[in-house]
């Protein structure tokens, strides 16, 4: 007996009613909540200690004589060691009481000692919690958006029975903190929405991420907060609203004019729909974000495209109905930005282009709009001028402006703008129609000089100010993700199984849609920009097959690439083909480079020599577009190439009959007498088809096969081609 009252302090800790009895049933110990329950009668409060609780079991009557009988023959089984431990539950066992009762009897084994273990969970509270619950469930399942804070704290005040419910969200940027009520109900109606400091309030610790209840005498133990004292509140429990990232975005709180018996249930079932609120908040938060998002500009926190261009459509309406009411729109590009960013970092760009708009704002008035289009590209609307006096001044305190250095942490940097400018018209339409036109006048300054800013001049011819425009959007179309690979299938002529594919280069202009090759192909080679653009090409076609390869298990399948004369000509050529097919996996027998006649008489020697090079790696050599060229007949047998391609026209020049036939015939012929296999562009009929098997051409592509495909519709492709 006293081995076992050592533990009567630990029972006693226990809210649940614990009894300890030995195999005969004499009671060796009862916890403090046995000797107080009152709830339960017979089985519960006729026992103390020294008691046979079997022989209690056998006098209880009325309602509860079903259940002791039940528990006596659990225990009794238990001390036989028919079983080790049972559960008798009322709701299973059909057993009609008040209240309901969840009964535990375990074995206890201690040494040489034997006993059986008896824990009464009264099981009223947990219903009504789940009754709670269900109820606030029900109440904000379907609702969303502001309404969901406003049925969230109505349903908790009804479930919990409290005089008050709200839910916060924390306010940025405050000293002190403050948070915000999105939803507030005030004993019979929605109070209006309030904002508070959390200093010497309950709140302060829910804030700091700690849940907090206090079920009594709530005035005494926040005695500053006077809000509590307008209330008439007695108890409060709140919990934090918190993210999956740690960050408290709010919280969620009840408080009531009387007292709680301890708190314990409404903390329990505020922190459950804390996480519909938190997840609620967020993707509020989030759609606000995107609302911002789609107006301003994040780095900046100036107006982007969009909103300057609902600025210049509003000018442009004021001016219709007045045309007095004259404006002028700036376009602004940083001049040598990329070298910053090469040079120092994208971070130091960031803060550059932070440093430009600050210093910009510096040159405008307060009605002028000043907005980042992306990049390095600023525009400003300049509403309400009388004279184009007015417009080139602001061009000029802007460049004046911006010849003082930025500081850009330990560095010092020095920049400029090339300005256009364009007025308001009656001719124009539209806000695009206006920041294209300064958009050419800024490009037609930078052309003049770094410092320049020009007026826009309608003068300007309407092909110059297409190509200009292009040519600006081009030069930002790679990095902007713009640029699309189509391929389009190369099958055997012979048994129909597909050999390889030809990447297809697309530019997919965001306002022009698909630009023809024949129009970006010659813009890439003016300005450079064909050697980035064939680097990309070539890396992501490596990639692209190497993945088909591994999909289809086929690693005989080919791609082929067109290779410019300035990316042919480049002096890492053969090293940063290795560094690709190393990258990407793929064996260089896989990869089939184009190059045309006109190609081959550029440096001859020079030329040659990059085409063995090429061959000892192991690639694969297309001479494109075969008899439009120079077609140079003495040094074809001299080329390490592998393939002729037949250009299309020459196949297209076949009729239904199979005639006109001739120059692709002697091309095959002559190809066949040098070892070379021929592949045939441009097949669209069966006639055509029928011709080129008969002359033993050995591969073909066109439109009769397939047209040319972006990687996903040429997986399906493949798919049911190989089924």
């Amino acid at each position: 007996m006293e081995y076992f009252q050592l533990f009567q302090p630990i029972f006693d800790a226990f809210d649940s009613q614990v009894a300890l009895i030995d195999r005969e049933g004499k009671i060796i110990a009862l916890n403090q909540a046995w000797k107080n329950n009152s709830i339960n009668s017979g089985f519960s409060k006729n026992t103390s200690i020294g008691d046979n609780y079997l022989n209690v079991c056998k006098t209880i009557v009325g309602s509860e004589a079903e259940l002791a009988r039940k528990i006596a023959t659990e225990i009794k089984a238990i001390a036989r060691s028919e079983k080790t431990e049972s559960r008798l539950n009322h709701n299973s066992e059909n057993f009609k009481l008040e209240n309901p009762l969840v009964i535990h009897i375990k074995q206890v084994k201690q040494d040489n000692w034997f006993g059986v273990l008896i824990i009464q969970e009264n099981m009223t509270k947990q219903m009504q919690t789940e009754i709670s619950l269900r109820s606030v469930v029900e109440g904000t399942a379907a609702v969303t958006g502001k309404d969901f804070f406003y049925s969230l704290v109505y349903h908790l005040t009804c479930a919990l029975s409290v005089s008050y419910a709200f839910v916060t969200e924390c306010l940025e940027k405050t000293s002190p903190e403050r948070v915000c009520t999105l939803a507030f109900w005030c004993k019979e109606d929605f109070g209006e929405n309030f904002e508070y400091a959390i200093a010497n309030t309950p709140c302060e610790q829910v804030i700091a991420g700690i849940s907090c209840h206090y079920p009594r005498k709530l005035r005494t133990i926040f005695p500053l907060d006077h809000d509590l004292a307008k209330l008439n509140a007695e108890s409060y429990v709140g919990v934090p609203l918190v993210n999956s990232s740690g960050t408290i975005l709010g919280h969620l709180v009840v408080i009531d004019e009387r007292p709680m018996e301890d708190g314990s249930t409404e903390l329990s079932i505020l922190k459950i729909f804390a996480a519909r609120a938190t997840a609620e908040l967020e993707r509020q938060k989030a759609e606000r974000q995107l609302a911002y998002d789609a107006l301003y500009d994040r780095l900046t926190d100036l107006p982007n495209r969009n909103l300057l261009s609902n600025h210049l459509n509003r000018a442009l309406e004021k001016y219709r109905r007045d045309p007095n009411r004259k404006f002028a729109v700036f376009f602004l590009d940083l001049n040598r930005f990329k070298y910053v960013n090469d040079s120092l970092g994208h971070k130091s760009g960031d803060l550059l282009l932070v440093g430009i708009a600050q210093r910009l704002k510096t040159c405008l008035r307060a009605s002028d709009i000043l907005a980042r289009l992306g990049g390095d590209e600023f525009a400003i609307l300049l509403e309400d001028i009388q004279t184009l006096c007015e417009a080139t001044k602001l061009a000029e305190r802007i460049q004046q402006s911006l010849k003082s250095p930025f500081h850009l942490g330990i560095h010092e940097v020095f920049t400029s703008v090339s300005i256009g400018i364009a007025f308001s018209e009656p001719e124009i339409n539209s806000s695009e129609d206006l920041l294209r036109n300064a958009d050419i006048a800024m490009y037609k300054a930078k052309a003049l000089g770094i410092t320049n800013y020009e007026l826009f001049d309608e003068s300007l011819h309407t092909q110059v100010a297409n190509r200009l425009s292009l040519e600006t959007d081009f030069h930002h179309s790679l990095d902007r993700g713009e640029f699309r690979l189509h391929y389009q299938p190369i099958v055997s002529l012979v048994d129909g199984r597909v050999a390889g594919f030809e990447a297809l280069s697309r530019w997919k202009h965001p306002q022009r849609g698909y630009v023809s090759p024949g129009e970006f192909i010659t813009l890439a080679e003016e300005t450079g920009m064909i050697i980035p653009l064939g680097w990309w090409v070539l890396q992501e076609v490596c990639y692209q097959l190497k993945e088909w390869q591994l999909q289809f298990n086929n690693f005989n399948l080919t791609i082929a690439v067109n290779i410019s004369q300035k990316q042919f000509s480049q002096p890492n050529l053969i090293d940063s083909l290795i560094q690709i097919l190393q990258t990407t996996g793929l064996e260089p027998q896989s990869l089939q480079l184009e190059i045309t006649e006109s190609l081959l008489m550029q440096d001859v020697k020079t030329t040659m020599e990059t085409l063995r090079q090429l061959k000892v790696l192991g690639c694969g050599l297309h001479l494109d577009d075969f008899g439009t060229g120079y077609s140079s007949l003495s040094y074809l047998h001299s080329l390490p190439i592998d393939s002729l391609k037949i250009d299309r026209s020459f196949v297209q020049a076949i009729d239904s009959k199979g005639n006109n036939s001739e120059i692709v015939e002697a091309i095959v012929m002559m190809a066949k007498s040098l070892g070379l296999k021929v592949i045939a562009e441009g097949i669209e009929t069966k006639a055509q088809l029928a011709k080129l098997q008969t002359l033993q051409c050995l591969y073909g592509q066109g439109y009769l096969f397939s047209k040319p495909l972006n990687p996903n519709s040429l997986f399906n492709w493949l798919v049911t081609r190989l089924s």
